[in-house]
C-alpha cells in the first residue's frame, strides 16, 4: 500500500491561538451591547453561565479531539457514532454554523469600520446599514480570495493578532477598572441586578454563545498539532481559561463606565448595538474609543479568517467523504487551496450577510452550533460506550455527567431561541431541511456506490538495514540527480534508501487534502523499483504531506533513524540558499546531511573538494571517496592559501582532513592553489572537474550556524553539481548549539 503521512506543525501554542482566535471575535465586541439592552446587568451573569455550558461540551471536544485528532472534528465523530443521517447532518449544520458565524464577524467589522469612517468625517454612503453590509461583502470576497491563494503568513498574522486584541482587551479592561473605582457612583449601574426577568437572562445567553464557539476549530486541526492526545485538551481548556475572564471583565467594565444621560447604562448600550462597547471606552479616555475600534477590527477579520477556513474544512471533509458533491473536495492544481469548499461557504456567508439583521444571524449560527454540540455530546457517549478502550488521554470527569449537563442546557438554549427569533428559526428549520433531501436524494447513495473495493497499489516495506538514506524529494524528475549520491554510498555502506515525496500545501488547506493529490504519484512506484533493482540496494517509498517541508524532513528522519538525509538546492535559487526550509534542517536534523544542487550532470570522473579543515570537510571527502569507488573517479582535494603563505599549514590542513579515510591514497590528489580571492580560484579551478562537494562552514558557536560565503557562492553561481554535506554533531552539542542559536 503507499503510505501516506501527515505532517504534525501545530503547538500547544499555536493551536491554543487558534481557539482564543476564533472565540475574541465579534461576539465580545459586537454583541456586548445588544446582550446588555436584552438583560441589564445580569448579562454579565449570562456570559459567565456560557462559559459553564461551554465548558461541558469542550470536555467532549477535548475528549473526542485527543482520542481521534482528524480533519473535520465533530462531524467525523457524530458520523462514526450515530446512525444515519446524524452523520450527514453534524456536518451540514457545523458548515452551517462556521459560515454565518463567518457573516457575523463580517457584518460587525463593517459597523466598526462604518463607525471609524463615520468618526473621521468620511461619508460614503448615507443609510448606515447598507454601508455596513457592503462593507462586510468587500471583507469576506478579500479574505476568501487570500484563503484562496493560500498565503503562508496568514497563519502568523493570525497569531500577532490574537494577542495584539488580547493585548487591547486587556488595556481596556485595566483602565475601565481604574475609572470605576476612582468613581464610586459607577456602581450604580449594576442595580437592579436582574431588572428584565431570569427569561431576558437565558434570552442573552442564546445571543452571545457564539463568542463562546472556536475552541471546537482546535479539534478540526487535530491532524496537524503535535502530540494531539496531549494537546488538543489543553489547547481547548486553556483558550477558555483565557477568553472567559475577559469576557466577564470586559463586560463589567463596559457597564460601569459608560455615561448613559437619561437613560439607564444598560439601555444605552442596548440603543447603540454594535457600538455600544465603543461608545463605553469613549469614556475612558480620550484614545478609548479608538483603542476599541481598533481592537473591534482586529477581532473581527481574524475571527472571520478562521471561521472561513473552518466552514471550508467542514464541507472539504464532507465532500471527501462523498456526503457533498465532488466539487467541494478539489483541490487546485497550483495553489493547494480547497477552491470548491471555499467558494461553497462564500456563498452561505454572503447571502446571510444580505438577507439578515444582526441578531438574527447570531441567533441562527448559535442554534446551528448548539445542535451540533448536542450530537457531539451524544457521539462521546455512545462512543465511550462502545470503544472505551481507546480512550488513554484525556477523559471527560464524572461521566457521563458532563455530556448529559452540555445537552440538557443546550436544549434550553435552543427553545429559548426558537421562541425569541422566528427568522432563526425558519433558516435553521430550512437548512436541516434541506440537508436531510440532500442526503437522501444523494449522500446516502453516492456513500453506497463509493462503499466498494479499491484497487491500491502494493509498495516495498523499509528492510530497517543499519545505514539508512533518506531522500527527501518534491518532483519526481529529481530523482534521477539523487539516485547519483544516493546510491554509490547506500552501496558503499550496504544499507538501503527511503524515498520520501514531499507534497506541501498552505496553511489554509487541511492536511488531509493531500490525500486526493496522490494518484499521480503511484504510477512512479514501479520506476523506483526497477530503479532499486538495477542498483541491487532496497529502496522503500512513502509520501509525506506538511505546511512545513523542514519540520517533515526532520521527523521522518528521525522515524527511521536515519544516517543520512539527502535534500535538494535549487539549481537557480534567487535568495539566500540559508533560509526558511534548509535551516531548521541544518540545525535540528539528528543524522549527516547533504544538500544536493539539483543540476543536470552526466559521468562524475572528476571530483573536487575544497577543504579548511573540520569534520564537514572530512565527511565531504568520506562521500567524495564512496562516489569515486563506484564511479572510478579521481578526487582533487584543494587547500588554497594566500599568495604570501607558505605550503605548511596547507599541507597539514590537507593530512588532517585525510586522516583515518579509507582508500585516500587510491583516489584522493592534494592540490594547494594560491590566490587572495579564495572562491575566484575554487571557482576557476572547478572548470575541470564534474561535481564538486563542500563541508558546510560555520560561524563561531554563538552565532547563528549558516553556510559560508563560498558554499553559498557556489551553489548560485557555478554551473556545476554541488553536494554540501554537513557532519551530525551528536545530540549534547546539537543541543547546546540550538539553545544558543534559537
Amino acid at each position: 500500500m503507499v503510505r501516506t503521512r501527515l505532517s504534525r506543525n501545530l503547538s500547544l501554542f499555536s493551536a491554543t491561538m487558534i481557539g482564543v482566535g476564533a472565540m475574541i471575535g465579534a461576539g465580545i465586541f459586537v454583541l456586548t451591547g445588544i446582550a446588555a439592552g436584552i438583560a441589564g446587568p445580569a448579562f454579565i451573569l449570562a456570559f459567565l453561565l456560557n462559559g459553564i455550558v461551554a465548558f461541558f461540551t469542550a470536555s467532549a471536544y477535548a475528549e473526542l479531539g485527543g482520542t481521534i485528532p482528524e480533519a473535520g472534528g465533530g462531524y467525523l465523530w457524530v458520523k462514526e457514532a450515530l446512525p444515519p443521517p446524524m452523520g450527514f447532518l453534524s456536518g451540514w449544520m457545523s458548515w452551517m454554523a462556521h459560515s454565518v458565524a463567518c457573516s457575523l464577524y463580517a457584518v460587525g467589522f463593517g459597523a466598526y469600520f462604518a463607525e471609524f469612517l463615520n468618526s473621521a468625517g468620511i461619508k460614503i454612503i448615507s443609510d448606515a446599514e447598507i454601508l455596513k453590509k457592503i462593507l462586510a461583502f468587500i471583507l469576506v470576497s478579500v479574505f476568501t480570495y487570500i484563503n484562496y491563494k493560500g498565503v503562508k503568513e496568514t497563519g502568523i498574522a493570525q497569531t500577532i493578532v490574537t494577542i495584539l486584541k488580547i493585548l487591547i482587551l486587556s488595556i481596556f479592561i485595566l483602565l475601565g477598572l481604574f475609572f470605576i473605582f476612582r468613581n464610586p457612583s459607577s456602581f450604580s449601574h449594576f442595580t437592579p441586578f436582574i431588572p428584565k426577568g431570569t427569561t431576558a437572562i437565558l434570552i442573552a445567553m442564546g445571543l452571545t454563545f457564539i463568542a463562546f464557539e472556536g475552541y471546537e476549530i482546535i479539534a478540526q486541526s487535530g491532524e496537524e498539532i503535535i502530540n494531539p492526545r496531549r494537546n488538543i485538551p489543553r489547547a481547548i481548556f486553556y483558550s477558555l481559561l483565557i477568553v472567559v475572564p475577559i469576557y466577564l471583565f470586559v463586560g463589567f467594565v463596559a457597564l460601569g463606565v459608560v455615561e448613559p444621560g437619561n437613560l439607564t447604562a444598560w439601555d444605552f448600550l442596548g440603543l447603540k448595538k454594535e457600538i455600544g462597547l465603543i461608545e463605553a471606552a469613549k469614556n475612558i479616555s480620550s484614545f478609548g474609543g479608538i483603542i476599541i475600534m481598533i481592537g473591534g477590527l482586529f477581532s473581527t477579520i481574524s475571527a472571520l479568517n478562521a471561521t472561513i477556513y473552518s466552514s471550508s474544512r467542514v464541507s472539504f471533509a464532507m465532500g471527501r467523504d462523498h456526503n457533498l458533491p465532488q466539487f467541494f473536495s478539489k483541490i487546485h492544481s497550483r495553489f493547494k487551496t480547497p477552491f470548491g469548499a471555499l467558494f461553497g461557504s462564500y456563498l452561505i456567508i454572503v447571502l446571510t450577510v444580505f438577507l439578515l439583521p444582526i441578531e438574527d444571524i447570531a441567533f441562527s449560527a448559535d442554534i446551528m452550533f448548539l445542535f451540533l454540540f448536542i450530537l457531539v455530546n451524544l457521539s462521546l457517549i455512545h462512543l465511550r460506550n462502545r470503544k472505551g478502550r481507546i480512550f488513554k488521554g484525556y477523559k471527560s470527569p464524572l461521566f457521563p455527567l458532563f455530556p448529559l449537563l452540555g445537552i440538557l442546557t443546550q436544549l434550553l438554549l435552543i427553545i429559548i431561541m426558537f421562541i425569541y427569533s422566528f427568522k432563526a428559526l425558519s433558516v435553521t428549520l430550512i437548512w436541516i431541511i434541506s440537508g436531510i433531501a440532500v442526503y437522501y436524494s444523494y449522500s446516502r447513495i453516492k456513500e453506497k456506490e463509493e462503499a466498494g473495493p479499491k484497487i491500491v497499489v502494493e509498495e516495498r516495506e523499509p528492510i530497517k538495514s543499519e545505514f539508512k538514506i533518506i531522500v527527501g524529494i518534491e518532483k519526481f524528475k529529481d530523482l534521477e540527480y539523487f539516485a547519483k549520491i544516493a546510491f554509490p554510498i547506500a552501496k558503499y555502506n550496504k544499507g538501503e534508501i527511503i524515498i520520501t515525496h514531499i507534497l506541501t500545501l498552505p496553511p489554509q488547506t487541511p492536511l488531509g487534502a493531500g490525500k486526493r493529490l496522490i494518484e499521480k504519484w503511484k504510477s512512479n512506484l514501479e520506476k523506483i523499483d526497477k530503479l532499486g533493482d538495477k542498483q541491487g540496494i532496497p529502496v522503500s517509498y512513502n509520501i509525506m504531506i506538511s505546511h512545513n517541508v523542514a519540520r517533515a524532513l526532520i521527523e521522518i528522519s528521525d522515524e527511521y533513524t536515519s544516517n543520512i538525509l539527502l535534500v535538494g538546492l535549487e539549481a537557480q535559487p534567487k535568495r539566500k540558499i540559508f533560509g526558511r526550509v534548509l535551516s531548521p534542517i541544518f540545525e535540528k536534523a539528528n543524522s549527516d546531511i547533504g544538500f544536493l544542487k539539483l543540476i543536470d550532470f552526466n559521468n562524475i570522473r572528476k571530483i573536487m573538494i575544497p577543504t579548511a579543515g573540520g569534520p564537514n570537510a572530512r565527511l565531504a571527502l568520506k562521500w567524495g571517496i564512496m562516489l569515486a569507488k563506484e564511479y572510478n573517479a579521481e578526487i582533487g582535494l584543494v587547500r588554497v592559501i594566500r599568495n604570501n603563505d607558505n605550503n605548511q599549514t596547507a599541507q597539514k590542513c590537507l593530512a588532517d582532513t585525510k586522516k583515518g579515510i579509507k582508500f585516500v591514497r587510491k583516489y584522493v590528489k592534494d592540490i594547494i592553489l594560491k590566490g587572495d580571492d579564495v572562491y575566484k580560484v575554487l571557482n576557476g579551478f572547478s572548470e575541470n572537474y564534474d561535481l564538486i562537494i563542500l563541508g558546510a562552514s560555520k560561524e563561531k558557536l554563538w552565532k547563528r550556524v549558516r553556510f559560508g560565503t563560498i558554499p553559498e557562492k557556489f551553489v548560485k553561481e557555478s554551473k556545476k553539481p554541488i553536494l554540501i554535506a554537513k557532519k551530525y554533531e551528536g545530540k549534547v552539542l546539537s543541543w547546546i548549539r540550538n539553545f544558543l542559536v534559537g
